[in-house]
């Protein structure tokens, strides 16, 4: 790289655990899980409320009514307990990692596809907490993997796309940034994490 690496992370699945089905969610929140549900918030529908809700162009109580809506089973109490409930807390060392990124001398950042709800409960997150700047989809109005977003983010950072390491969990959003001219790596949520991060870095010279 020309000059030193803004080192970039994705939240869910590479910085956070998150649940990964509508299931999973609804025992974390002790919600009954109702399978009827499932078509639909596997859907277009849903999904389209979805990203426009990570665009911030949804607000969260009207998110929950539609979501509740569109399954034709669930209360938009319900869809906030499980969609309060989402986020698991920090992937073990994470934060150290996070640190030792800092102490070789290279600068962080998040860039996620988030939501105002789940962006004050990162705040609970000592890993988030340690991450030198961040930016949520909410805020910026574009949502990965639209290259706005990584266009944006540069311009926010005032780096160019050669610098920026990206790490998430998503193959698209890998992909996406790739194109952008970024470096990007898939993370795989189901393992370590925080040693994937370190593997990778030493890879493109960065010894933390």
């Amino acid at each position: 790289m020309s000059r030193a690496p803004l080192v970039v992370f994705d939240l869910g699945g590479v910085v956070v655990r998150i649940c990964r089905s509508w299931r999973e969610g609804c025992q974390a929140a002790g919600v009954e899980h109702r399978a009827e549900a499932d078509g639909p918030l596997g859907g277009p529908a849903v999904r389209g409320l979805v990203d426009r809700h990570q665009r911030g162009r949804l607000a969260c109580d009207a998110f929950f009514r539609e979501v509740a809506a569109a399954t034709g089973v669930h209360t938009p109490a319900e869809v906030e307990r499980v969609h309060r409930a989402w986020i698991l807390g920090d992937f073990p060392g994470i934060a150290d990692t996070i640190d030792r990124i800092h102490g070789a001398g290279v600068a962080t950042a998040c860039l996620s596809n988030t939501n105002a709800t789940h962006w004050d409960q990162l705040h609970e997150s000592p890993a988030f907490m340690r991450i030198g700047t961040r930016h949520a989809s909410h805020v910026i109005g574009f949502a990965k993997p639209d290259a706005a977003i990584y266009r944006a983010f540069e311009r926010e950072v005032g780096m160019p796309a050669g610098s920026l390491v990206l790490f998430d969990d998503l193959p698209d959003n890998v992909a996406a940034a790739r194109a952008c001219g970024w470096t990007a790596f898939e993370v795989d949520h189901a393992g370590d994490t925080a040693a994937q991060v370190i593997a990778a870095l030493r890879g493109v010279g960065v010894n933390a």
